[in-house]
């Protein structure tokens, strides 16, 4: 059977597209979009945030993680969800990928303030 941590490695790299168009380039895993993830003797849930309520990602996203799964050795069927409560903030995203955001000076990411990296606030 498939491990939870091996399915999270599998589909962590799926690229987010409004990170594409901000020509930083950041998996979901990396933009903390991966809920949970859950494999029930071959029946695999993987549960999704969103970042805004007009992401028109969820096809998309529900294709790169099937894709990445289906076949796998011991993944008999595959269901994404996506949390429609949109708890995802900015402050999920990884702090390494935070500061490659910053360092384009990207400060709104799917409709929503980035928090400021801690280490670039400076004084005088």
């Amino acid at each position: 059977m498939m491990t939870e941590s091996a399915i999270r490695e599998r589909i962590q790299s799926i690229p987010d597209p409004c990170s594409l168009a901000t020509g930083v380039p950041l998996g979901i895993g990396e933009m903390g979009l991966i809920e949970s993830v859950v494999n029930h003797a071959g029946k695999v849930t993987v549960r999704l945030h969103i970042t805004s309520p007009m992401c028109m990602m969820a096809a998309y996203f529900m294709r790169e993680v099937e894709q990445r799964l289906q076949g796998q050795e011991g993944v008999e069927s595959v269901h994404v969800e996506f949390d429609h409560d949109l708890k995802w903030t900015p402050r999920d995203i990884q702090p390494e990928a935070r500061e490659r955001l910053a360092a384009r000076r990207i400060t709104m990411l799917g409709g929503r303030l980035l928090p400021r990296a801690e280490s670039s606030v400076s004084n005088g």
